[in-house]
């Protein structure tokens, strides 16, 4: 159910019965169709926000009390304030899931002091033993024991910090990309509560929020476990990425109306026309012109098939993704989900003739650009023709700069941008004022 628009319709309902367009007992069969309308979600936003910053507040502010002339404590001492933090945490985080469960507030607050009071205690006692310093092995820790506070205390944050953390995992194994796979067995420990999240609140500040961190730590994990065994690689890989994001954004998300409401699809959408934009210039076509020199040092050690499989995964899922859009003749997103054909294509050229690579990818973009253009023209959608005109512009300036041509001329060409941009919200406004 769209709120926003309920909530419109229920602000008419006075005026449309006093005009006599509709009965009382009309508008009151309305309300009784539609029910109440729940505006708790920025309350919502608002409650865990402050309880989340308290819970780091006093976190930090225990880590600093402790910090002062702890080295004069004995070790005893030391042992028991290591402990403490982490003991009271636990018997919060027991007791509001036994008195309040109902409170989600309480749940995210108490469940992310806990987690941080995880990581404090590990760092305080591994300091007074001396424990050798072993920072991956800290983090894998730290977050294995706060993973079940995300199901135990149904929390959103100790699953956030937990996607971040493996993710910083993982990049201290960057120059081992065996040991760094398994970032994607660790990250999927959360994709249970990530499901039951959406399914629960879809159309959350809180179900957004997770959705973007689950996002970033997949691009982010990305780069450092796979296209380690054919440089450029990264090419096919992100754009599948963001392709399957942008995609499947559109299929869960495409009954709701607000933006923030869409990080994959908006995430997808952005990375995108980022990724497009890079590829009309010659620097990402250059990386992959020694490729096979690598491979051939590389693509028989077995340590390459896990980066191979999941790569071939990707790919073969952002093309599935896009026949099925192409199914439904939704020729918007169809054209943005070609990315990853466009960059295959262009990675197989690319190595012996970046220009071709960067032709076509100009022309895809300027195809893109001027297609959204068009399709917002039409359906008097200013959001869609302002986009379409940011990308064509973008592009044009692009080759602009790239060209000998004289500042004058690329002076005159951003004035007649500037000067479209005004024109075309102005003829769309007269419209809609036109239609009303």
């Amino acid at each position: 159910m769209n709120t926003k628009a309920v909530q419109w319709l229920y602000q008419e309902l006075p005026d449309l019965v006093t005009k006599g367009v509709i009965t009382e007992a009309a508008a009151n069969n309305l309300r009784g169709h539609y029910g109440e309308v729940k505006t708790s979600d920025k309350k919502w936003f608002v409650i865990i926000s402050c309880s989340v910053l308290g819970a780091l507040l006093i976190g930090l502010g225990v880590i600093l009390l402790f910090g002062h002339n702890w080295e004069q404590l004995s070790r005893q001492v030391r042992t028991i304030l290591s402990l403490l933090p982490l003991m009271i945490a636990q018997v919060l985080a027991f007791w509001v899931v036994l008195k309040r469960p109902a409170s989600q507030a309480l749940k995210e607050g108490t469940a992310t002091f806990l987690s941080l009071m995880v990581g404090a205690s590990i760092a305080l006692i591994s300091q007074t033993y001396n424990i050798p310093n072993d920072t991956p092995a800290f983090i894998l820790t730290w977050m294995l024991l706060i993973v079940p506070l995300t199901y135990f205390m149904e929390a959103t944050i100790p699953a956030a910090i937990y996607v971040v953390g493996v993710s910083a995992w993982a990049g201290h194994f960057w120059n081992e990309p065996l040991k760094a796979f398994l970032f994607w067995p660790l990250l999927s420990v959360v994709i249970p509560h990530f499901i039951w999240s959406l399914k629960q609140k879809k159309y959350t500040v809180r179900s957004a929020i997770l959705s973007l961190v689950m996002a970033t730590g997949i691009c982010v994990g990305a780069g450092f476990t796979l296209g380690r065994t054919f440089p450029g690689s990264w090419i096919v890989i992100y754009s599948s990425i963001i392709t399957i994001f942008y995609l499947l954004g559109a299929w869960e998300f495409k009954g709701i109306s607000t933006n923030w409401q869409r990080p994959f699809h908006i995430l997808g959408g952005v990375g995108i026309f980022i990724l497009m934009f890079m590829f009309t210039f010659r620097f990402p076509w250059e990386s992959i012109s020694h490729r096979y020199y690598y491979a051939s040092n590389e693509i028989s050690s077995w340590t390459a098939i896990p980066d191979h499989m999941l790569t071939f995964v990707l790919i073969g899922s952002a093309m599935l993704l896009f026949f099925q859009f192409a199914k439904r003749q939704d020729w918007m997103r169809t054209l943005f989900g070609a990315l990853p054909f466009l960059a295959l294509f262009g990675y197989a050229v690319g190595g012996s003739s970046p220009a071709f690579s960067m032709f076509l990818f100009n022309i895809f973009l300027l195809i893109i650009s001027v297609y959204r253009l068009m399709t917002g023209i039409q359906s008097n959608n200013l959001g869609i023709i302002n986009t379409g005109i940011f990308m064509l512009a973008t592009l044009v300036l692009a080759r602009f700069f790239d060209s000998e041509m004289s500042f004058v001329i690329k002076g005159l060409v951003f004035i007649l941008i500037g000067v479209g941009f005004l024109a075309t919200n102005v003829v769309i406004l007269r419209r809609k004022g036109g239609a009303a």
